[in-house]
C-alpha cells in the first residue's frame, strides 16, 4: 500500500496469497441456449448487481456450481438429494475424501442447504434430467448477477478471493469502514478534487 494512504483507525491491512490446485473436468467452454435464455430473460427482468445494484456492466455468475465441474458432478445424486429422496450421505475420509460406511443426515450438509436455495429460488427438481445437467447449471438458480467488478476483478472478484472474504461485499457497511487499498486511494483522490 502507498504509504501516503494512511490505514484507517481501528483497521489492519490483511494480505494473502491463495493458489488452487485441483483438476477440471475436460470440458468445452460454451453458452448454451439455457445460458443465453437466463442471460436475456434476467436483462429483460430488469437484473441488476446482487453487490452494488448497479444494472450496466453485469455478468452472470455459476454461483451453487461451477460450470467447469459439471461433468465431474453425480447428477442423478443430485436430483435425489433435491428431491427429499436421498436422505443420508457418506462421511468422507479426510486423507482420500472417499466415502466411509458412516453416513450423516442431507439436512446437515452443505450440498442439502444449496440445493434448498435452488428450489427456493424456483428450479423445478422434478423436471431436472440428469443426462442435461446444463438445464440446472445455466439456469437462474444457480447465477448470482455481479457487475464485472465483483466478479472477475482482481481487487474484488468472486473468482480472486476467497468465499468468507469476498461476501463481505455484500453486507452493509460500518459507516467510515474501508475494504481495499485502493478503495482508500480513490477515497483519496476524491477528496483531493482529482477524478479517479
Amino acid at each position: 500500500m502507498n504509504a501516503a494512504f494512511n490505514v484507517p483507525s481501528d483497521e489492519h491491512e490483511f494480505k494473502e496469497t491463495v493458489v488452487d490446485d485441483i483438476f477440471y473436468p475436460d470440458h468445452v467452454r460454451v453458452a448454451t441456449p439455457t445460458f443465453t435464455k437466463t442471460k436475456r430473460d434476467g436483462r429483460a427482468h430488469g437484473d441488476v448487481c446482487a453487490i452494488s445494484g448497479q444494472a450496466h456492466g453485469i455478468e452472470y455468475h455459476h454461483v451453487i456450481c461451477e460450470d467447469a465441474f459439471t461433468a465431474g458432478v453425480d447428477w442423478v445424486t443430485v436430483k435425489g438429494i433435491a428431491l427429499g429422496e436421498i436422505k443420508t450421505l457418506p462421511v468422507l475420509d479426510l486423507v482420500t475424501d472417499l466415502p466411509t460406511d458412516a453416513t450423516f443426515p442431507v439436512s446437515k450438509s452443505l450440498i442439502g442447504m444449496l440445493l434448498a436455495l435452488t428450489s427456493a429460488r424456483g428450479f423445478d427438481w422434478h423436471a431436472f434430467d440428469p443426462a442435461y445437467p446444463e438445464s440446472f447449471v445455466d439456469s437462474a438458480a444457480n447465477m448470482l448477477v455481479l457487475h464485472e467488478k465483483f466478479h472477475r476483478s482482481s481487487g474484488y472478484g468472486i473468482h480472486h478471493h476467497t468465499l468468507p472474504i469476498w461476501l463481505f461485499q455484500a453486507f452493509p457497511r460500518v459507516p467510515g469502514f474501508i475494504y481495499s487499498p485502493d478503495e482508500l486511494a480513490a477515497r483519496h483522490l476524491s477528496n483531493s478534487g482529482e477524478s479517479t
